[in-house]
């Protein structure tokens, strides 16, 4: 099974019949399986048959009543039990849907009774608690207590308003009501009375002390909510308050006349609110009772019913086939692959003998089997089963489609975090080399060569192995979290990617000898110091080590990495590893494109494309081999040849720059030497044949330019002799498979994906079109022939400097990593001061140096390292033989169920 991650795997185009009764459970072990792609199915314009339109509606209501359910229990903080083998143990029958409604239905109606007599109840209970309150403030207002407040009797308020109106005092009469308001509404309330009845009203008001319920539907409302008081003398504006208080939606409530009335009637309403709060507690208590037996299974009717609608809403789209009064089965077209074919058609016999659709008469053949009084039959001849006449049908079509396969790729845990990597770019196109494979371990050695420390190596392993440690629980807590958090998924996801990346990072730490900014002596120095106490002691400069000295430098290579000498060096530790990393990048980046092109030859060879080969990607390997490789070539080439032992022409002062050499050689020039001991060549010959290997890499470009235009102009020439009889609507349809040749890809180095599945499947001849439109057509391979060409002539040259980034970002993170030793850590070290202020300002440049190097070198530097890696993968390498421009296969399966679900 590894070839299905190296190429997409084979698709195979099917046909599939489902008979009605036993559709639904077909496609619902089909889901939890997998492995089959419908085709178009889901497009916009797809008819629906409208089988199942009912069913669907019936599933979507009842998923509202479990939905509904679930926001009571989270009111009343009751948890729903969850099931994490739900997938697998707790499957959906069609017959069971029947149960489903019923039970939730039951259920709905109970909790909606116990729960519209609750509110109905604590309605009023906060009618009456306003009473209560509205009574007290105005028997306060009327009445004095005990003498300590001013007395207001009637006569004394009807002296107090003014009666605007000409009626004699027989018509007075002091009216009256109280009340509650929002608190929210008051302030208008208050400003519309003045208006409207001036000071023929008085408006007296107390805000409720605690918050008051308001429902509106099943929706429950706390707000603050005021006492209010409407005094006046006037029966004329009376039914005009009326209807303003009717208006601001203001609760009015019956005041007793008497001081006393209003005592007995606060007494009243104390005693029924005390019997409603029991009657609320003993409603609540069984409502509760409800939903904690309700929160038992309602995550597996949630799920189920999900599920449910999946199905349905898939038969809905299918296509129905048989005669007009007997449409029994439902046609699809689907995509399955290969290996999965006998998967799959299990997956369908097993949802067969579930039976959901059927069981009627299975359960009448079983009364039958078990009634007393039948009498032993002579059976009939045997016929076919039920089963075996419902069982659905998978064949494999042979007609060609216009549908492009989709690409499906065998993974696992440790490959899926590579692939990721590589779909987010683009999808493989159908039987294309898949980049994944490789990036295993380009991508994290890429990442190491820049972000190579020992330390941080380790740091990010150990990390990485966390996450694999805990593996299953964090799965586990992802599958019952309520609430997802991105960021772990993204690393959970790609613990993997991490673990390579800290080994990697581990190894090139040890080739650079860089240990969170210090360097190891495990092997011992290749140089020594030979200076004695009098030299230093009379030193008017700086003192060198001199190469070419055998006293100072051995000559023999330090056995594994960089000498550690380096490290102690100055500005010449930096010189040195600016020479080295940055020629490290352009060895790694043009063997990283090399073996690039090396995929898209293989690519041609696989789709069996030899004009490609040969008039594409060779013209590429050519031009890059005489100028790019050559450049490799100088740079081991010096370091072979030249040494600091060595005597001229071949010591340290002699050795050439290659960047000075490569220059001479595309200006086809020589740059003349200081010292007449130095060579101006590396080698004999060398300048006769940088100047063929210039002459060959620019004939390659005329190549690149035209060898594929011309090569399709005659075989369109050619095939148009052979096809004189041909019919003209065939000539304009293959003309249009000739542009579709050179359109194919970004590169025009293959087929278009449709091309190849149909040339796989009927070996076929592409003949060229008619004569007005073979002008237009080779005019436009021409124009994307120009534009290919200037993209790999420029991006031969962009692509190799875009690798130089390798050498910058391990120079920075180098640089970092030196700041923080040397400016935070040891300030704490090399603390003279005593052991009681040392030790604390020691922890304490610890603790900043150890957080700032989790923060910035591993984080935001790992972070950095990652997304220059990926761009030299998705730019540099993928664009060398790398479209993208697939379709993902997308079986039709239902997602793990979790909390979120």
């Amino acid at each position: 099974m590894a070839k299905a991650f190296f190429r997409s795997e084979e698709m195979e185009l099917c046909q599939l019949l489902l008979h009605k009764e036993n559709a639904f459970d077909c496609l619902m072990e089909l889901g939890h399986h997998g492995g089959l792609q419908f085709n178009n199915v889901y497009d916009e314009d797809r008819q629906l048959n409208g089988l199942y339109t009912k069913k669907v509606s019936l599933c979507n209501e009842l998923i509202r009543i479990t939905t509904s359910l679930q926001q009571q229990m989270v009111e009343l903080q009751i948890r729903v039990y969850f099931y994490p083998d739900v997938d697998l143990e707790h499957r959906l029958r069609e017959r069971d849907l029947k149960e489903y409604g019923e039970r939730l239905r039951r259920l709905h109606v109970e909790t909606s009774a116990v729960m519209e007599h609750y509110q109905a109840l604590d309605r009023r209970r906060y009618r009456m608690i306003e009473h209560r309150y509205a009574i007290n403030k105005a028997d306060k207002y009327f009445a004095s207590d005990q003498g300590s407040e001013l007395l207001y009797t009637e006569s004394t308020l009807m002296s107090l308003i003014k009666d605007a109106t000409d009626e004699g005092p027989a018509h007075r009469q002091l009216n009256y009501m109280i009340g509650s308001i929002r608190a929210d509404k008051f302030e208008s309330f208050e400003l519309l009375c003045y208006r409207l009845f001036g000071f023929n009203l008085v408006v007296r008001f107390a805000e409720i002390p605690t918050l008051v319920v308001d429902y509106y539907g099943h929706r429950m409302e706390k707000v603050r909510k005021f006492s209010l008081l409407l005094l006046t003398n006037s029966t004329v504006i009376w039914p005009k308050v009326t209807r303003l208080c009717h208006a601001y939606h203001v609760t009015i409530y019956e005041c007793p006349e008497t001081s006393t009335l209003r005592m007995a009637k606060v007494d009243e309403l104390s005693s029924e609110i005390n019997s409603l709060e029991r009657v609320l507690e003993e409603s609540q208590r069984i409502r509760i009772q409800i939903l904690e037996v309700t929160a038992r299974d309602l995550y597996l009717l949630r799920v189920n019913l999900s599920k449910a609608v999946m199905v349905y809403d898939l038969l809905n789209r299918l296509r129905p086939v048989g005669g007009l009064q007997h449409q029994k089965y439902l046609q699809a077209e689907c995509f399955v692959p290969v290996s999965e074919l006998e998967d799959v058609r299990e997956a369908l016999r097993k949802g067969t003998r579930m039976k959901g659709g059927a069981d009627r008469q299975e359960e009448e053949q079983l009364e039958q089997k078990l009634d007393p009084n039948d009498e032993p039959k002579l059976s009939p001849p045997k016929q076919a089963t039920e089963e075996e006449s419902h069982a659905p049908v998978l064949l494999k079509k042979n007609r060609q489609s216009s549908h492009i396969p989709p690409t499906y790729f065998r993974l696992n845990k440790f490959t899926q975090g590579f692939q990721n990597l590589i779909d987010s770019y683009g999808i493989s196109d159908y039987m294309e080399i898949n980049p994944a494979p490789y990036t295993i371990i380009t991508f994290p050695f890429l990442f190491a060569v820049m972000f190579g420390d020992f330390g941080h190596g380790i740091l990010v392993t150990l990390f990485a192995l966390l996450l694999i440690w805990k593996e299953k629980n964090i799965a586990e807590s992802q599958q019952a979290s309520q609430e997802e958090n991105e960021i772990l998924n993204i690393l959970f996801a790609g613990r993997y990617i991490v673990l390579l990346m800290g080994l990697f990072s581990i190894y090139m730490g040890l080739i650079y000898n860089d240990a969170l900014s210090k360097s190891l002596n495990l092997f011992g120095s290749s140089w020594s110091c030979r200076y004695n106490s009098s030299t230093l002691d009379h030193m008017g400069g700086q003192l060198n080590l001199d190469p070419s000295d055998g006293n100072f430098f051995s000559g023999d290579p330090y056995p594994f990495g960089v000498d550690p000498v380096w490290k102690v060096c100055g500005e010449d530790s930096i010189t040195t590893f600016n020479s080295l990393k940055m020629k490290l990048a352009i060895i790694l980046g043009i063997a990283q494109m090399m073996f690039g092109l090396s995929l898209s030859a293989v690519n041609c060879l696989i789709l069996d494309r030899r004009a490609d080969l040969f008039l594409v990607v060779v013209p590429q390997f050519i031009f890059m081999i005489c100028l790019f490789c050559y450049l490799v070539f100088l740079i081991f080439l010096k370091w072979l040849l030249y040494g600091g032992l060595k005597s001229a022409p071949y010591n340290t002062a002699c050795a050439p720059s290659v960047l000075i050499t490569f220059i001479d050689m595309m200006l086809m020039k020589n740059t003349q030497l200081d010292d007449p001991q130095c060579k101006n060549e590396m080698f004999k010959g060398e300048r006769l044949l940088e100047y063929v290997l210039v002459f060959v890499a620019f004939l390659a470009v005329p190549v690149l330019l035209a060898g594929k235009p011309i090569y399709l102009q005659q075989r369109q020439k050619k095939l148009k002799k052979e096809l004189q009889g041909r019919d003209i609507s065939d000539l304009k349809q293959d003309g249009r498979d000739t542009l579709n040749e050179m359109r194919s890809s970004r590169r025009y180095s293959f087929d278009s994906q449709e091309d190849v599945v149909n040339e796989r499947r009927a070996s076929k001849t592409d003949p060229p079109r008619a004569d007005h439109a073979e002008e237009f057509d080779l005019s436009e391979i021409w124009i994307h022939s120009g534009i290919h060409t200037i993209e790999t002539v420029l991006g031969s040259v962009s692509h190799t400097a875009s690798y130089l980034r390798l050498w910058a970002l391990s120079l920075a993170h180098d640089q970092l990593s030196h700041v923080l030793w040397h400016m935070v850590l040891s300030k704490g070290l090399k603390s003279n001061s005593p052991l009681y202020v040392s030790v604390p300002v020691l922890a304490c440049s610890f603790l900043a140096w150890a957080v700032l190097t989790v923060a910035i070198l591993v984080g935001m530097e790992g972070l950095s390292a990652f997304l220059h890696t990926l761009r030299l993968h998705w730019v540099e390498f993928q664009s060398k033989f790398y479209s993208g421009s697939g379709e993902p296969f997308r079986p039709f399966k239902f997602a793990a169920s979790s909390q979120r679900t």
